[in-house]
């Protein structure tokens, strides 16, 4: 029993080993993909986009499960083969170079490596794993924190406007909604009692026209049920922290799932300009981390392309860093997959070349070997068949490309005591011997013309492939400086836009001061007058009664 335990732990971490690695591949596979449809579609909606992002992360999930279950299947047929003789550094050139043997010597001594090593490899993931899983308990607690604590009913109009907001988006599901002291960005807790926080004072700091426009953004989420698949995100991410395909997709996922609510909250409130005042309200964006919640997310120029996409409906090219992440998983994908073609065309012209030996040994006996004819009636029937012998011979190195020059036939006829022997039996048999060793030296000389050629056409082809891979990545950089400056006028501008709103601001402000004071001027003017009037009429009374006395 202990032993049938034991036996299914190692298979199940040599499979689970094995399926850690092949990740690698499969999300930089499905990353490039990711890249080259978003390119296609650049004029897309963001729903669109999401969608098929969506569906490239469950189908790596997919990928990862096949191959756990196919590695447990047959884990139990691999055999460990001997570690290769040499280091693998001095054989790892047999990736370029297409030596076949050493090829396949290089692989399976990596495939033996991690297979002696998987337990190891699963210890060393766990250690990482567990850091995460650390993390994503933490973000649960701290996410049951702030539901619970600091928080603040808002007044009924709000809670009406989101109940509306609600009926209006098709949710069924009950949205509350609160005020938070712990938090600094609107988030949403939960999936099937979801909250929404807001931190305490924005709804007192910003216009109304704001205020709706976030809750629409954030009833979008919960529309949408990004909370759920934020939470098999974090999952993911967690268990292929190493995998740069994944997490470049996951992140493709939050940015997009993003402006899917943007889109939603726009097509409520039609308001594009105010839209984007909210978004600039906020001035600490931060991003997902790790916690199970939906909020603004933000990082570097984020709110930039937000808003570009926003007011233009554009999206902005691929940046530099992943122009070349995608480039560098392109070239290493060609590398593996031309090394695999040239290993199978040589394993396939080798293996003809060794079916042709078997015909040259078939039909040519060793030289050693003196082929003893049966006994013949007359020298007539002799030369006959030593003429058959050289007839078939020169067939057979036809067959095999061979030129063939006449030699006389190594068969001698047997002594008889009627008709003699032909002469020079041993002169025939040195003859025939030189003659077959210069056509064997011939076929070597020729094999070794057609790998030498061949040879000659792959490196012209990899010089070829490596100047094109070279200018592709000049105008790369070339294209990526451009970007780079385009962003710097873009953030100068919008830098230059928010000074002067701020000073239009502090002018609205400084004329309602101005019309303020002119105002209490005037009232105090006026009350001055009144005042004076008053004193008169009562300094004429007065006189008018002592004029009567």
């Amino acid at each position: 029993m202990h032993a049938s335990l034991t036996g299914i732990l190692d298979k199940m971490i040599s499979a689970f080993s094995w399926m850690l690695i092949h990740s690698l591949w499969q999300g930089l596979f499905l990353a490039i993909i990711a890249g080259a449809v978003l390119m296609l579609n650049k004029r897309s909606s963001a729903a669109r986009r999401y969608n098929l992002a969506l569906g490239l992360f469950f189908a790596f999930t997919s990928m990862c499960i096949f191959t756990f279950i196919w590695e447990w299947k047959h884990i139990s047929s691999q055999t460990i083969v001997p570690p290769f003789a040499g280091t693998i550094g001095a054989n790892v050139s047999a990736l370029l170079s297409g030596n076949v043997h050493s090829l396949k010597q290089l692989v399976k001594t990596f495939t033996n490596y991690f297979s002696v090593n998987a337990p190891m490899i699963v210890m060393v993931w766990l250690v990482f794993f567990l850091f995460k899983s650390v993390k994503m308990i933490a973000s649960l607690v701290y996410n049951q924190r702030i539901r619970t604590q600091q928080i603040y009913e808002p007044s009924d109009f709000w809670a009406d406007t989101v109940k509306k907001f609600s009926e209006k988006l098709q949710i069924s599901k009950p949205v509350r909604l609160l005020q938070s002291g712990y938090i600094k960005m609107p988030v949403v807790i939960g999936h099937l009692k979801p909250i929404i926080l807001i931190p305490v004072g924005l709804m007192a700091g910003l216009p109304t026209e704001q205020i709706e426009a976030i809750l629409l953004h954030e009833l979008a989420h919960i529309r949408r049920n990004d909370y759920f698949i934020n939470f098999l995100q974090n999952i993911a991410e967690a268990v292929f922290f190493f995998n740069p395909g994944l997490l470049w997709i996951s992140s493709l996922l939050r940015e997009e799932r993003e402006n899917c609510c943007d889109d939603m909250a726009l097509a409520q409130t039609q308001d594009k300009r105010g839209f984007v005042q909210a978004l600039i309200s906020f001035k600490e964006l931060e991003l997902y981390s790790t916690n199970y919640s939906t909020a603004f997310p933000g990082k570097k120029n984020y709110l930039l392309r937000r808003v570009t996409r926003i007011m233009d409906s554009k999206y902005e090219s691929l940046g530099f860093g992943e122009k070349m992440f995608f480039m560098a998983g392109i070239l290493a994908l060609c590398v593996v997959m031309t090394t695999a073609t040239v290993a199978q065309i040589k394993d396939r012209a080798i293996a003809k070349v060794l079916r042709a030996s078997h015909i040259i040994a078939y039909a040519v006996p060793p030289r050693e070997l003196v082929v003893a004819q049966p006994p013949a009636k007359n020298a007539m029937g002799w030369a006959e068949h030593t003429r058959a012998s050289i007839r078939r011979k020169k067939m057979t190195m036809s067959i095999v490309g061979i030129r063939h020059e006449p030699v006389q036939s190594r068969a001698v006829a047997p002594s008889s005591p009627s008709i003699p022997a032909p002469p020079a039996t041993a002169a025939v048999k040195q003859t025939l011997s030189e003659k077959e060793q210069a056509a064997a030296d011939k076929l070597q000389g020729l094999r070794d013309q057609l790998e030498a050629k061949k040879q000659q056409e792959d490196a012209l082809r990899d010089q070829e492939q490596a100047r094109k891979d070279q200018e592709q990545a000049l105008r790369d950089q070339q294209q990526a400086r451009l970007d780079q400056i385009q962003a710097k006028k873009d953030q100068e501008q919008a830098r230059l836009d928010q000074i002067q709103a701020k000073k239009d601001q502090e002018q609205a402000k400084n004329e309602a001061r101005a019309i303020s004071e002119k105002q209490k001027a005037d009232k105090a003017l006026q009350v001055r007058v009144q005042a004076k009037v008053a004193k008169e009429e009562t300094m004429a009374k007065s006189s008018s009664v002592s004029v009567q006395e």
